[in-house]
């Protein structure tokens, strides 16, 4: 047996007013909805609720103590409703975020430090890992991921193109000679590749200038070095031993000071951008909405990465 809290709130407004009329208007229904409701009620308790004449409506002795219990148990629903609305409207509960241990320890910190002061009833759990993390299935509220979104149940907010570079050490360059087209890590040029959970990390890009520009370039890199660290990365074309990839962010500080040269230069990599993402839904929770509003007003702006 299946009863309604709808069907209960029906018959204990009926039972309040003593008609079926007044129970109508004051709940905005069809007369003709609530008596339906209210018979069907009676049927599927297999009791008499309410003793109906031309004149009056009134309520049974059963009737009248089911009338009862209605009350106090709609009473306890709308408080419930009510608890769950107030709990949500402020921030509170436990947050998980993940991002990029790159880019999160080199952005993230103030955001996280701003949030937890300002949100303390939020529990902030932030995982920095470079594994694509199943949002819904591993539990997690937010992502901020750098690359080319590809999971339609996400809904992802860009904070602004990715910038990346491939460079080399000036002496790699003194004996290999500059890295001018991906072909020629075919013919003596090295690569030192970025491993990922997928296999190597491929080199996207489109041709600038030229019968072909804007065309679109794809190579998976090999060499005799491949890490998943990109400091290990750094470290490696620091000592000369071959063309890396990094975000322009990660060795600005080498190539202003030389220490690291930017190979390619006819080609435009095509990596996407840095985005927000969360799990689609029509409810998004208060600490979450915060946590993604922050975040973008922040990083939006500044765009540090670039």
């Amino acid at each position: 047996m299946t009863v309604r809290l709808d069907d209960m709130r029906i018959f204990a407004a009926v039972a309040q007013h003593e008609s079926f009329t007044r129970a109508a208007e004051a709940l905005a229904l069809p007369k003709q909805t609530v008596s339906r409701r209210v018979a069907g009620l009676e049927a599927e308790l297999g009791v008499q609720l309410l003793t109906r004449t031309t004149r009056h409506v009134r309520a049974t002795d059963a009737g009248l103590e089911y009338a009862e219990r209605c009350a106090d148990l709609l009473r306890r629903a709308d408080e419930a409703n009510d608890a769950v609305r107030r709990a949500d409207a402020e921030p509170r509960g436990r947050l998980r975020v993940t991002a990029d241990p790159v880019f999160g320890e080199s952005f993230l910190g103030p955001i996280i430090c701003e949030f937890v002061a300002r949100y303390s009833a939020v529990e902030l759990e932030v995982v920095l890992t470079r594994r694509r993390v199943d949002l819904v299935g591993e539990g997690f509220d937010v992502a901020i991921r750098v690359g080319a979104p590809r999971d339609p149940a996400l809904t992802v907010t860009s904070l602004g193109p990715a910038t990346i570079c491939y460079l080399a050490s000036p002496d790699y360059v003194a004996r290999h000679g500059a890295l001018r087209a991906p072909a020629q890590l075919e013919r003596g040029h090295r690569a030192i590749v970025l491993l990922t959970e997928e296999g190597p990390m491929p080199w996207v890009f489109r041709t600038r200038g030229g019968a072909d520009d804007g065309a679109l370039v794809r190579h998976v890199p090999r060499g005799p070095l491949a890490v998943s660290s990109l400091r290990l990365a750094r470290e490696a074309a620091l000592a000369g031993l071959g063309v890396g990839l990094f975000p322009a962010f990660f060795c600005a500080a080498d190539i202003e000071a030389g220490t690291l040269r930017p190979q390619l230069s006819r080609y435009v990599p095509a990596v996407g951008s840095v985005y927000v993402a969360y799990p689609s839904s029509p409810f998004v929770s208060a600490r979450a909405r915060a946590f993604i509003d922050l975040a973008v007003e922040r990083l939006r702006a500044a765009r540090p990465w670039t």
